[in-house]
């Protein structure tokens, strides 16, 4: 029997605000991340992003020690979610790059 859940990376739970940067314009989107991947994040956003769109984020991603690592991530939304939670959109964003962003 296959297994119904074919993600191509584990999650964990992520729940922390973020800003979405929407393609080259710069313009910001308030979101609260559910989970987390090295393959992508779902998130939950103030305002509807189209699929297909490109993103960037920073998440902190949390380690063993005390601190997370900050992390710039890029991507584009490969899904959004047809029912509201909470009167945000859910939507999936794939990465397709990321980096540890060093702490000054």
């Amino acid at each position: 029997m296959s297994d119904p859940d074919r993600r191509r990376a584990p999650r964990i739970a992520l729940q922390q605000a973020v800003s979405l940067v929407i393609g080259n314009g710069g313009h910001e989107v308030a979101a609260i991340t559910e989970n987390l991947s090295s393959a992508g994040v779902l998130l939950y956003a103030d305002q509807l992003i189209r699929e297909g769109s490109e993103i960037g984020l920073i998440l902190v991603v949390p380690e063993a020690e005390a601190e997370g690592k900050w992390m710039w991530c890029f991507g584009k939304v490969l899904r959004v979610e047809k029912e509201l939670k909470e009167g945000k959109f859910g939507m999936a964003i794939g990465f397709q790059r990321f980096e540890v962003l060093s702490r000054a």
